[in-house]
């Protein structure tokens, strides 16, 4: 099986996508170019953000016809302050106007990446000494409530999206010292004992139930 993936970020995700993948499917191995596609391949191109990844989704399904090559279009996307469903929704309809030929997943990151990474519980120690780390798990705590339900934190300006995100690089942090996290660098995220740790939340609990649908993608 040969798939093409569009991730609506830029480096980070295509960093974790491109780890994460083969942990849920290893028989599927990374190109770093569509047309250097063969046999049990997969990948993988930035959607530079919203609403540029629209265009990107579009060039994508030209490029699939072009090379002819692929089995599968798995389309990644955060929800952000849109509901799965709405997000969903948005995808859907774009891709409707299109005879792919070819099987079509779509994952909804809800409501983003950071939300996911947010699952592993052994990134937030019960002795934390940040005391940022304890202002954010005193408003939400992670650890024990599904990190989806997270909401915004207006005191600060932040959506929940920008909340996520913080509130990960605070646990990083505070966990080990010299690690940290970016957008553009998610290395603490590409240790296959964090992905288990994800995968573990979700399957033990009714948590994070939108990475779901990463697992199905790659199947």
């Amino acid at each position: 099986m040969n798939i093409h993936v569009v991730v609506e970020g830029e480096v980070g995700e295509v960093l974790v996508y491109k780890d994460w993948i083969p942990y849920v499917n290893p028989s599927l191995s990374f190109v770093s170019h569509i047309s250097k596609t063969t046999s049990n391949n997969f990948s993988i191109i930035a959607g530079m953000g919203f609403p540029c990844y629209r265009n990107v989704i579009v060039n994508a399904i030209a490029d699939l016809k072009t090379y002819n090559v692929f089995d599968r279009l798995v389309i990644a996307v955060d929800s952000e302050d849109y509901s799965y469903v709405e997000k969903k929704n948005e995808i859907e309809e774009l891709l409707s106007g299109y005879d792919l030929g070819i099987d079509v997943k779509i994952i909804i990151q809800h409501f983003c990446l950071e939300t996911w990474a947010l699952g592993n519980r052994t990134i937030i120690r019960n002795n934390h000494q940040c005391p940022l780390l304890a202002k954010y798990k005193s408003i939400y705590n992670v650890k024990q409530l599904d990190p989806e339900e997270l909401p915004d934190y207006p005191e600060q300006g932040y959506n929940r999206a920008q909340f996520a995100m913080r509130y990960l690089r605070a646990a990083l942090n505070d966990r080990f010292r010299n690690l940290t996290y970016t957008k553009s660098n998610p290395g603490a995220l590409l240790n296959p004992k964090y992905y288990m740790q994800v995968k573990e939340r979700y399957e033990q609990t009714s948590h994070i139930s939108s990475f779901n649908d990463f697992l199905i993608a790659f199947q």
